[in-house]
């Protein structure tokens, strides 16, 4: 996976943005009530799907087989687990300012069109909750599980422009968007690509991909960390402690955690009795097992083996990267 500009795909609508993934791309909250459904997020034996359209051959993801370990800590808190990718990852605030740079420029496109009540915000392609940071495990309190259930995240801070209603596109606009047309009504040459293609022009220059984006490779790093012999002999531990505490529902603990019955409850809302229950006995048997430690280990150790054979390329991942921040400052400005 790389990270490489957005391109709105219908109104209201933009396909997967590689410049918003993060470890929202192991986002689990769709999973179904039935633990067959287990998607490729959580899956050992599947990868995750690569953009649509065009992309650049993957960077090298390095050796074979399982890589040696290093020490597994015992992780009994919240703290950041540090991996050999962080210090490389692209800051989140500065893909969000990529992402408005985009709307803004192609807005400004529009209008210069005569469409006039075309804004950044009448084809949306990222939403505030895009920019969270999340691991597929993260340390379970014991002790805040048994008394309120599974942690919720904060509401998210929505910008008033998207709770207004907002100018619905008509057909000539679309088409002046997305480069489907020529001409618009009225004679106006419409650029090659559309508003949203010429956006991408400004704010990505003749460098639209990264050779290695560090946020894909943490992203592999997850997906191969979930099919190691290692990740999956704790989760069979899991299973068995669960099961020896009474709870036979789950096969994994993101199944656990997203139960419908739960994941419904509504903000403030206290937690069920049973959420509770099963909580608890997700968060014991998490730490029974050490899961979030061996998980962490082996992710660190996929990293490292990624990034040794990756550094000359992130290297000049970050300098594209930074090009794509300076340009979006000035488009912002520019407005």
């Amino acid at each position: 996976m790389t990270l490489q500009p957005r391109r709105a795909v219908a109104v209201g609508a933009a396909t997967v943005a590689l410049a918003s993934i993060s470890a929202a791309a192991f986002t689990l909250t769709q999973l179904s009530a039935e633990n067959t459904a287990v998607t490729a997020a959580v899956d050992p034996t599947v990868e995750p799907s690569p953009p649509a359209g065009p992309y650049p051959t993957s960077a090298p993801l390095g050796g074979e087989g399982e890589p040696p370990l290093g020490d597994i800590a015992t992780v009994r808190d919240s703290k950041h687990v540090a991996m050999p990718l962080d210090p490389y990852l692209t800051p989140m605030s500065d893909i969000k300012l990529i992402d408005q740079a985009r709307d803004i420029a192609s807005a400004a496109c529009m209008r210069s069109l005569g469409f006039t009540g075309w804004t950044s915000t009448t084809i949306r392609t990222w939403s505030p909750g895009d920019y969270r940071e999340s691991d597929v495990f993260d340390y379970l309190d014991t002790k805040a599980a048994a008394d309120s259930g599974y942690p919720r995240l904060p509401a998210e801070s929505v910008p008033r422009a998207f709770t207004e209603s907002r100018h619905e596109p008509t057909l000539e606009e679309r088409k002046a968007f997305d480069g489907a047309a020529d001409r618009t009504q009225s004679g106006r040459a419409i650029p090659a690509g559309g508003c949203a293609g010429q956006a991408d022009d400004k704010l990505y220059g003749t460098m639209r991909k990264l050779p290695a984006d560090p946020r894909g490779l943490a992203v592999a790093s997850r997906s191969r960390a979930m099919r190691d012999s290692r990740v999956r002999a704790a989760l069979t531990a899991w299973r068995a402690c669960m099961q020896n505490a009474g709870i036979t529902s789950y096969d994994h603990p993101i199944t656990a955690q997203n139960d419908p019955r739960w994941q419904s409850r509504a903000e403030g809302a206290p937690a069920s009795a049973e959420e509770k229950r099963v909580a608890a006995a997700d968060a014991n048997c998490q730490a029974e097992v050490n899961l979030v430690g061996i998980y962490k280990a082996v992710r660190a150790a996929y990293e490292q083996r990624i990034l040794d054979g990756n550094k000359g390329k992130i290297a000049e991942s970050t300098h594209i990267f930074e090009g794509w921040v300076s340009r979006a400052k000035a488009l912002i400005k520019a407005g």
